[in-house]
């Protein structure tokens, strides 16, 4: 799975999809935390909006970081859900490289047209491992509803959907409350909206394995999604 990147694009059918399924969100609060090395013990920080995220992401600049500069602890998340093997930041796969852990995205980078500079906002991408599974969490915030709208190609990618499939989903995690996973069917791409502090929206995307195919079941991922829900509260 590649992370959400500068200049990834967005298809134009798509972006009028999601047009057509903007709407209202509620809001709420929630903390930015740094950690050590995205799986260490937490920091205190300041409470998170849609600017906090976008000074994180400033933090992680236009090509990546060797550090998630978001409080995910991903192995609290893991025993959570009661699954093993050995976790840690990057892909299984990437092992050593040098493949950055965090990309980021903001309305400041993003070039005219793009989702970020529509709707003004930001994305940090974390890049972790359990065992063999690649597992990403994508936070994004934007300044109006709705959130994850942006992430429409890594959604399509990551739940094999076609575009009237996709327009199913967004209109599933349009309707679903704060707080509760919806999970594609393929079970490797789940979102969570998130009440922010102050006006705007948010909410987090989470991925795992390659290709839109997991190891994980839909429950596994609804419950691991809901686990690092909490860890942003």
């Amino acid at each position: 799975m590649k992370r959400f990147r500068r200049g990834g694009g967005v298809a134009s059918a798509a972006l009028l999809t999601l047009a057509l399924l903007a709407g209202c969100g509620k809001q709420d609060d929630w903390t930015e935390k740094d950690t050590n090395g995205g799986t260490g013990a937490r920091k205190s920080g300041v409470p998170v909006s849609v600017d906090g995220l976008t000074k994180a992401a400033d933090r992680v600049g236009p090509d990546g970081a060797d550090r998630c500069p978001l409080p995910y602890d991903m192995k609290k998340a893991a025993d959570a859900v009661g699954l093993s093997g050995r976790v840690g930041t990057r892909a299984a796969s990437e092992g050593d490289t040098d493949a950055p852990v965090a990309t980021a995205e903001n309305e400041r980078m993003a070039r005219p047209g793009e989702g970020l500079a529509d709707n003004p906002g930001a994305l940090v991408s974390c890049a972790f491992h359990i065992g063999d599974e690649a597992v990403e969490v994508h936070t994004i915030a934007t300044r109006k509803p709705r959130a994850e709208s942006p992430l429409a190609p890594v959604i399509m990618s990551a739940g094999r959907l076609s575009l009237d499939g996709l327009t199913a989903y967004l209109k599933r995690t349009a309707a679903s409350a704060p707080g509760e996973p919806v999970v594609t069917d393929s079970g490797a791409c789940a979102v969570v909206r998130v009440k922010p502090v102050g006006a705007g929206d948010a909410a987090l995307l989470v991925t795992a394995g390659d290709g839109g195919r997991t190891g994980l079941t839909a429950q596994q991922m609804t419950a691991l999604t809901r686990a690092l829900y909490a860890q942003t509260g």
